[in-house]
């Protein structure tokens, strides 16, 4: 070893305090990006380079950029063993899960059955982290669903999947939290190590999840589709996925499970809100109340304290 700080890893701030500050506007800012990043899909889409090509592009890009530098690390990487490897394909799994189930799914409905995520956070950091399970925790979390279920007008009872497509998007969830609580004992670990590691599966496993029925061909585009594309392919490729998973990784590995889950529902305020600034889709009063109610949960998650720290609150 040189002594010299490891590639992407950045130091932590000191203090109760800092510790879950600066994680969790990590988180606030990956929300931004993942919420969006139906912008350069649709402008891939819009170019033909729709349909799997993007997405599969996107995941093999980020990999062919880090490779050279994941195999300077291979021994640090290998030190990392098991827990590091289970974090990266639990979150390539996530990853791909969701991906392809927006891609041939029911978009508003994928995304309310990963957002039970909450649940599987804050019950499997309960089960295999010790995590208590408080009752501000508990009101944080049906604030948000509540909210998930105004959005998206959900009138007879709870969702229950009904197709490939829902199955994955529920699916993509309980992978996220296992994820999250999986990152919680690799936290050491450089950021970058997490972020090449599922790098190196997440793309096998896309292949494989789009050959399941139900999904979409491989049509070959041409090379005018792929000069005309080719702006915004390296923009989702090595701008969007790269960093929202870095900074996923980055808060995930530094706050409890289920903090993740909750911050990151404003994810859907923001897909909301720049999909009606910048599209013709419409804004109605329900997404406003529901966005209110995910709001008043990541707010309400953001400025208390530690979790584990309230022992009092404890259930």
């Amino acid at each position: 070893m040189t002594g010299r700080t490891p590639l992407l890893e950045l130091p932590l701030p000191q203090g109760d305090r800092a510790d879950s500050l600066t994680p969790s506007l990590a988180i606030l800012v990956s929300t931004l990006l993942w919420g969006t990043l139906w912008i350069p899909l649709r402008h891939l889409n819009a170019a033909g380079l729709g349909g799997p090509w993007a997405t599969a592009a996107g995941f093999i890009l980020p990999l062919l950029v880090l490779l050279p530098f994941g195999l300077t690390r291979w021994r640090i990487i290998l030190v990392g063993g098991w827990p590091l490897a289970q974090a990266g394909f639990l979150m390539a799994t996530c990853v791909a899960l969701y991906a392809e189930a927006l891609l041939r799914g029911y978009v508003a409905r994928v995304i309310l059955l990963f957002y039970l995520t909450p649940v599987w956070s804050t019950l499997l950091a309960w089960v295999l982290l010790g995590d208590p399970i408080t009752r501000s925790r508990i009101v944080t979390i049906l604030l948000g669903l509540a909210g998930m279920f105004v959005v998206f007008g959900v009138g007879n009872g709870l969702p229950v999947p009904r197709t490939a497509a829902e199955w994955m998007g529920l699916l993509s969830g309980f992978c996220w939290g296992w994820s999250m609580v999986s990152l919680r004992r690799v936290a050491h670990a450089a950021e970058f190590d997490k972020v090449f590691v599922q790098f190196l599966f997440v793309g096998v496993l896309f292949l494989l999840l789009t050959l399941v029925p139900g999904g979409r061909s491989w049509p070959l585009p041409t090379p005018e589709v792929f000069l005309g594309s080719v702006t915004w392919l390296l923009l989702f490729g090595l701008v969007w996925m790269p960093a929202v998973l870095w900074l996923t990784m980055f808060g995930g590995s530094r706050l409890d499970p289920g903090r993740v889950a909750v911050l990151l529902m404003l994810e859907v305020v923001i897909g909301l809100a720049s999909a009606a600034l910048l599209t013709d889709e419409p804004f109605s009063r329900r997404e406003f109340v529901g966005a209110i109610c995910i709001v008043a949960a990541c707010g309400s998650e953001f400025f208390s304290g530690r979790p584990a720290a309230r022992s009092a609150d404890a259930l």
